[in-house]
């Protein structure tokens, strides 16, 4: 992570003397133009966490370590019922600029992006949960199914350039460079132990592995906003780092797929026993080891969809869906706005899906005309202050108008 942020550093730095050195050919070349090369821009950082089974509590403690209480393991499990349980985490800061001046004879103008993400995805069955933190005492004599459990996280960077026409509508391609990705997951997977203790029965086919070499890759962004005078409504839709990544090796690759069947398992002793099945290393014998090859993956990309809708001149309804970005389903806001006096807008939202439920969200913009405007988000304002809330989010952004 730190090798990754270094490289941002040095970018960043590139392109801001690189887009300086534009501007002052630029004005060179045409000394009667008085505006610069950087048009309006924004800069927008976040940092988001969700669950609909781990709480701050639990989540913390699986984190640092510490005492588990029980009772923390119930609750987490009742919340999560017969669902797979969930927890992502998202993090991240884009720079988004264009040029004052128009390409060529056209309306359109150079834009531009440079953005560092990070992402979190992890899923679980209710069995895998009540094996790990309770053990199988209570699975006696039932199949448990552990199918699409799996942990996965990546950090890239993207710089990209595009052209952006009326009503900010833009297309931009960028350079991908993705600095690690892990990732395991249990395709099929099953676990018996009968009444008696004297019968198992395992089945597994799973894989994992860990991309030691940065990939580089190509991604698109694009925007289109729908935004007419004589329309009741403005339409959005945004799509990021719809890409691929081209990936050298080196990394490691564990594959498990077998099948265990055994009836009269002995405590202890050689061969198959319950004091063998404990002995470090056991497991090794079923594992295929490899060293990844050279790969095309994709990035996790993602769509988003977004309608506003005036009640009066100064409040609307507005909603939105999110889809992609490893989100187990689709994240839905639908949210009331309002403007108050001439530099204020707030508004209050429900969101529901990605890797939570139902929970509360706000967001208040303060901004002077012309100038420049701030804006803060807050998804599930209440889990900032208590220790059972199941996640939260920050987003804040500053816009050059």
């Amino acid at each position: 992570m730190k090798a990754l942020l270094q490289h941002m550093k040095l970018f960043g730095l590139l392109v801001i003397v690189l887009l300086s050195c534009v501007d002052s050919h630029a004005q060179q070349e045409n000394e009667t133009v008085e505006e610069g090369f950087m048009g309006p821009y924004s800069i927008t950082a976040w940092g988001q966490h969700r669950s609909n089974t781990l709480d701050h509590t639990l989540g913390n403690l699986l984190l640092r370590g510490g005492f588990i209480d029980r009772e923390l393991v119930d609750a987490a499990r009742l919340s999560q019922g017969s669902d797979m349980g969930t927890f992502g985490a998202s993090a991240g800061a884009i720079w988004k600029w264009r040029s004052n001046r128009k390409w060529k004879d056209t309306e359109a103008r150079i834009c531009g992006s440079f953005q560092a993400r990070a992402l979190v995805d992890a899923r679980w069955t209710p069995e895998l949960f009540e094996l790990v933190f309770k053990g199988n005492a209570g699975h006696l004599g039932r199949f448990d199914v552990l199918d699409g459990s799996r942990l996965r996280a990546t950090a890239w960077a993207t710089a990209a350039v595009g052209l952006e026409g009326r009503n900010k509508n833009r297309l931009e391609l960028g350079l991908v460079y993705r600095r690690a990705q892990l990732q395991g997951q249990i395709h099929t997977g099953y676990f018996l132990v009968n009444a008696d203790t004297d019968t198992l029965y395992a089945s597994m086919r799973a894989d994992a592995g860990y991309d030691a070499r940065g990939g580089v890759g190509l991604a698109l962004n694009g925007e289109w906003h729908f935004i007419r005078e004589e329309a009741p409504f403005a339409f959005h839709v945004q799509i990021k780092n719809w890409g691929w990544v081209v990936v050298p090796g080196g990394g490691g690759r564990y594959a498990l797929d077998t099948l265990i069947e055994t009836t009269g398992l002995a405590w202890d002793g050689p061969g198959w026993s319950l004091e063998t099945l404990q002995e470090p290393g056991f497991g090794e014998d079923f594992l295929s080891i490899d060293t990844a090859g050279v790969s095309v993956q994709r990035l996790p990309s993602r769509m988003d969809v977004a309608v506003e809708y005036p009640l009066s001149p100064r409040s609307g309804m507005d909603v939105a869906l999110h889809v992609g970005e490893w989100m187990p389903l689709p994240r839905v806001m639908l949210g009331y706005r309002r403007a108050i006096g001439q530099q204020w807008q707030i508004g209050v939202q429900g969101v529901i899906g990605g890797w939570g439920r139902l929970r509360p969200a706000g967001w208040v913009r303060w901004r002077v005309p012309e100038k420049h405007a701030f804006m803060l988000f807050l998804e599930d304002p209440w889990g900032w202050g208590s220790s059972s809330a199941f996640g939260r989010g920050l987003t804040l952004r500053f816009e050059a108008l």
